[in-house]
């Protein structure tokens, strides 16, 4: 799918200001199991409040910084992976209230991939022809005792952000202020045969979780993979990178992508990069790598708005950069979009 009909505005990334670093999860005995193997440099934002207010601070940047009313934004889609405060509840309405919208707010769970389905989304929509503009946010705080964002999970860090970006079709009238993209090119690829990794097989189908905390995402992915093996999973990863990285770059055939364009892998932890994503990218174009795991962790839904963050903050000049995101289930997404200022 090559598209030249949704552009992105002024993506923000809302980081806490508090962090976290291992040697003191580790000297206050917050690690359970294997203690991951990192950075010393590597810091976890942590969240006092809550994501949804993560996710409101970022959505009223975006909306100062392009300049565009409020009461004119017809959808907002909200995306996270962990919970948000409630089991019975509606976060993408608390968003909506908290950035003063009063745009049709949709939730969206598609786990890590979810900022990235919901540009597919936007693109749809936006793709009819008509003036349309919905703004984009994620949202997460990964906080223990539920969650141990050191070492529950294998080859993934988490942090906690709120994330934005206002995405608008070119029919839209209103000039818009901050850096902008234009999406040139979106694929979605799904593999439904790994949402098991994430699947506890003893929990009740019928009843609400209870007493099921802390998560435990290796002892999921523990038992997928002694069932099936790690390289079936690579394999089925790889593949799917490979094939949607292809149809991305077929898309872009005539553009000129060496003028400091960059390939933003998710932000996972470099052993994960190099065995899942790396390769398969390596394999179809020499365009440099950017990792930003070391600073942040995994910010679940966000980590495709925050890379076009850094993107769009590093475009000098007209870019085109290639975005990889990921979520469990899985769902791969690969888009391209040429940043200016």
């Amino acid at each position: 799918m090559t598209t030249h009909r949704l552009r992105l505005h002024a993506a923000t990334l809302e980081l806490p200001t508090t962090t976290d670093v291992l040697s003191a999860a580790v000297a206050e005995g917050r690690l359970r199991g294997r203690h991951p193997d990192v950075d010393p440099a590597t810091t976890l934002p942590v969240a006092a409040g809550s994501p949804v207010d993560l996710a409101a601070a970022a959505a009223r940047t975006v909306l100062a910084r392009t300049g565009h009313p409020a009461a004119e934004i017809e959808d907002l889609y909200y995306a996270w992976t962990y919970f948000q405060g409630a089991h019975f509840w509606s976060p993408a309405h608390a968003l909506a209230d908290r950035a003063g919208l009063s745009a049709n707010p949709i939730g969206l769970q598609q786990m890590c991939n979810g900022g990235a389905a919901a540009v597919h989304l936007a693109d749809r929509v936006a793709r009819a022809g008509a003036p349309f503009s919905a703004l984009i946010c994620t949202g997460d705080a990964f906080r223990g005792p539920g969650f141990d964002r050191w070492s529950g999970d294998y080859g993934v860090l988490y942090g906690d952000a709120g994330t934005a970006v206002l995405a608008v079709s070119s029919a839209h009238p209103a000039p818009l202020g901050g850096p902008a993209s234009t999406l040139m090119s979106l694929h979605t690829g799904a593999l439904p045969h790994l949402e098991s990794m994430h699947r506890p097989v003893d929990a009740p189908a019928d009843v609400a979780p209870a007493g099921s905390w802390p998560v435990d995402v290796q002892a999921t992915k523990r038992r997928y993979l002694q069932e099936h093996g790690s390289e079936a999973l690579a394999e089925a990863m790889r593949g799917m990178v490979g094939k949607l990285l292809a149809k991305v770059l077929s898309d872009l055939a005539g553009q000129d992508l060496t003028a400091n364009g960059k390939v933003y892998l998710p932000r996972l932890m470099n052993a994960t990069l190099d065995s899942l994503y790396a390769p398969a990218v390596a394999a179809l174009t020499d365009l440099p790598q950017r990792r930003l795991g070391d600073a942040t962790g995994h910010l679940g839904a966000g980590d495709l708005i925050a890379n076009l963050a850094d993107a769009q903050a590093s475009a000098n000049a007209p870019r085109i950069d290639i975005f990889i995101s990921a979520g469990a289930g899985f769902t791969i997404s690969i888009a391209a979009m040429e940043s200016f200022s």
